[in-house]
């Protein structure tokens, strides 16, 4: 039994700092179910009950409890051909791209501007009544971010731990990865303005994102068919935890393959 911080052995502090982590990463990870349970009940307009979320076990699953709560609401009309064919003449009265140009595997960097590119595309987002997906920075800048992260917040953790332990020091000390926290936030928000890079780069996975972030408001009048329902539900998964669309298939558990807790 120790007594005071400063007799606990180093190999001791790196394992508490390790499970400490450790343990920060698990929780974060077990908000991934829910936060993904809670996109799709927004998404579709539904509420799956907790005893019917906790049999939830494959991608399957997910598809078959999302459509039972969808009954009534079937349609045979494909949205994601609706949004494809409402984007393409678009981007050609807005940008006089040419519609026989303007397919699947259409880089959209060859469609949108690099000069004032936020501002184009959250405008044309707004004549489209569309809600797109977020732009994210260069890969440099995105490194650059991250790091930063990680050496100020668990650097922060590991000094204000060491100071406690071997130094004495008061807890104030944890107010050191706190702040690395509240660094990062503020950088982040201060690289917004560097947000120019449109993360699907192709109009296929374009569409896809944009019927997904929009589908509530597209079925409303026009109803929902099985196909588009598993395709946005997939596209929600790979989305909240980093995963390629193709990576999310139905006999994929959602716990053991997918690493969702």
């Amino acid at each position: 039994m120790f007594t005071r911080f400063g007799e606990m052995p180093v190999s001791c502090i790196f394992e508490l700092v390790a499970n400490w982590i450790f343990l920060i990463k698990q929780k974060n990870m077990g908000l991934d179910s829910v936060e993904i349970l809670m996109e799709v009940e927004k998404t579709f307009g539904i509420n799956i009950p907790d005893q019917e979320a906790e049999k939830i076990i494959t991608v399957h699953d997910f598809h078959n409890s999302v459509w039972r709560h969808l009954e009534g609401k079937y349609s045979d009309r494909c949205k994601s051909q609706a949004v494809f064919y409402q984007l393409r003449q678009s981007f050609a009265d807005t940008f006089n791209f040419s519609k026989q140009e303007f397919r699947l595997d259409t880089s959209l960097d060859d469609i949108f501007p690099g000069d004032d590119r936020r501002e184009i595309y959250f405008r044309f987002a707004t004549i489209n009544n569309l809600e797109f997906p977020k732009l994210v920075l260069t890969k440099s800048l995105q490194v650059f971010l991250n790091s930063f992260g990680v050496v100020s917040i668990l650097g922060g953790l590991c000094l204000s731990l060491i100071l406690i332990f071997f130094f004495d020091y008061g807890k104030w000390t944890l107010l050191i990865p706190v702040a690395g926290i509240v660094g990062t936030s503020l950088i982040s928000k201060l690289l917004n303005p560097m947000r120019i890079v449109i993360a699907p780069t192709r109009v296929r996975d374009f569409t896809r994102q944009v019927l997904s972030l929009n589908y509530a408001s597209l079925t409303k009048e026009n109803g929902v068919n099985r196909k588009e329902v598993e395709s946005v539900i997939n596209q929600i998964i790979a989305d909240k935890i980093g995963l390629e669309l193709d990576e999310v298939t139905p006999e994929k558990k959602i716990h053991d393959d997918l690493g969702v807790d």
